[in-house]
């Protein structure tokens, strides 16, 4: 572990907008965005008061199982060179050793942000293979990294809540790289203030007054599936698929299991632009069109990411609280506020989607069990209904205090892959799913977030998200069968999840 002794938290004073400032950070490599800035309507104040977005990380991590490939693009740690080397190991094991460490127990980060350095990346759902007794066998035709990780010591920090920004360096103890920590430090936060200082000033206006808001609704309730797309499953393959898991449900091998497929979608205009620059516009449509709380934009040199996930798989903060927000439940949204007000009062009062909801509800509290305080795990909020762009959604808080003896990379490995996206009992889902579904999951189903240097992490779950990658478009949606379940109904379900990217995407064709 690398040992960060000097930090700089610098409040800017000039007027700081998120979409033009990342456009500016996209100019250097690996640019990364958490973004709960396009979300005023979130459940909470605290969901929507923090974006953070870097590029250039000194360090990147890759794993593929348990082979782990580490790229150094520059010498921030004193003592260590630029260059790649690899190492078999547990990549989770790897990823904590290569933390930097730092002592937030001082005073002065009582009113600082969550996270200010460490490490920013995605953890795929077949990495669950670490940290349960599982082993996939279905066909990876992507080959990309179940792990990806980039180690930031120099990132924006936007307080939506307080309409302010910071920039935020560290610096690494050693003598090494020339000058003291401090001094690096302020040069990385130097970094970051001079991206803001070179971007545009344009104001990034994400209101909508509510008879635009129910147009915009109608629009993307009307997306379609386009004819070209490539999907896993035809719809009555999907119901077949269905049906198996409900004779293994019957069968009494599972309680609950989450099925998904990829839709495969072909650019339209693949010859005039790169993956990276359409996936980045599609994410702007997607900003506009279905703004949620944990959004994230990640622009790898195998892939871009962009993703509107309205799930939060694991909060750990600096005093040991763990939050977990599974969500199960959906029903679309309505054309009309009547329309809306019945489907609301109609999940909310399914006995099939509160079964859903308590069987993840059980295995998550399940899951903190195994590292938090005995009698800590406790459920605050039990399956609230929160409406978004296309579908309500009913979701539960879980809540625990982490135990002295354990991590954040503790944590990950108990809980991991989301208890959401698999189904109860979780191995036995995991293996049900793995024999049904006709290609590996990749980074859907997975975690994308922040660790931070002083033990904390922040971790959405990977849905309502796509891939952009060798010219194609790449879509994952699914959802939880049970015994009640209706095939059709099932299908019907997995398409209104996606159809705000659906929307996205033929805004951007």
């Amino acid at each position: 572990m690398s040992q960060v002794s000097a930090h700089r938290v610098r409040k800017l004073t000039a007027p700081v907008d998120l979409l033009s400032c990342f456009e500016a950070l996209r100019k250097h490599p690996y640019p990364w965005l958490l973004d709960s800035g396009a979300a005023p309507g979130a459940p909470s104040a605290e969901m929507a008061r923090y974006s953070f977005m870097g590029a250039d990380p000194y360090l990147v991590l890759r794993a593929r199982g348990r082979r782990c490939e580490l790229t150094r693009m520059r010498e921030a740690v004193p003592g260590t060179r630029v260059g790649e080397s690899a190492v078999d190991a547990d990549p989770l094991e790897i990823a904590q050793s290569l933390l930097p460490g730092f002592d937030y127990s001082l005073r002065e980060f009582d009113n600082a942000p969550p996270f200010l350095g460490g490490a920013v990346g995605y953890f795929g759902y077949e990495l669950g293979q670490v940290c349960e007794p599982v082993t996939f066998a279905s066909r990876d035709d992507f080959d990309l990294p179940d792990l990806v990780l980039m180690f930031v010591d120099r990132l924006l920090v936007i307080d939506h809540l307080e309409g302010c920004a910071y920039a935020v360096g560290l610096g690494f103890e050693g003598e090494a790289a020339g000058g003291d920590a401090q001094e690096r430090a302020d040069l990385a936060a130097d970094w970051i203030e001079e991206v803001v200082e070179a971007c545009s000033r344009r104001l990034d206006e994400a209101s909508w007054a509510a008879e635009e808001d129910l147009w915009r609704r109608r629009q993307l309730l009307e997306a379609a599936l386009p004819c070209t797309a490539t999907t896993g499953f035809s719809a009555a393959g999907y119901a077949e698929a269905v049906e198996r898991i409900r004779g293994e449900i019957a069968c009494g091998n599972v309680y609950q299991a989450n099925m998904t497929q990829r839709l495969d979608l072909s650019r339209c205009d693949a010859a005039r632009e790169s993956d990276a620059d359409h996936c980045w516009r599609i994410y702007r449509a997607l900003r506009s069109l279905s703004p949620a709380p944990f959004a994230s934009y990640i622009e790898l040199p195998e892939v871009a990411i962009a993703s509107s996930s309205p799930e939060r798989f694991l909060k750990l903060d600096r005093d040991r609280r763990v939050v977990s927000r599974p969500i199960k439940g959906t029903r679309r949204r309505g054309s009309s506020d009547e329309e809306d007000t019945l489907l609301e009062k109609e999940l909310a009062s399914s006995a099939k989607d509160r079964a859903e909801n308590l069987m993840i509800v059980d295995l998550v509290r399940n899951d903190l069990g195994r590292v938090c305080e005995t009698g800590s795990v406790e459920v605050p909020e039990l399956m609230a209904i929160e409406p978004y762009a296309t579908v309500f959604q009913m979701v539960s808080t879980v809540c625990g205090t982490l135990r002295e003896e354990c991590g954040a990379m503790d944590l990950l490995r108990a809980s991991f892959p989301p208890g959401s996206m698999t189904g109860t009992p979780k191995i036995a889902a995991m293996q049900l799913i793995d024999r049904i579904e006709p290609v590996r999951r990749g980074i859907y189903s997975g975690a994308i977030g922040y660790l931070d240097a002083g033990g904390a992490l922040d971790l959405s779950v990977v849905i309502r998200t796509l891939l952009v990658r060798d010219g194609q478009i790449h879509i994952h949606s699914g959802g939880a069968v049970v015994h009640d379940s209706v095939p059709e109904d099932e299908y019907r379900e997995s398409i209104d999840k996606i159809r705000a990217l659906l929307a996205a995407v033929s805004v951007c064709q």
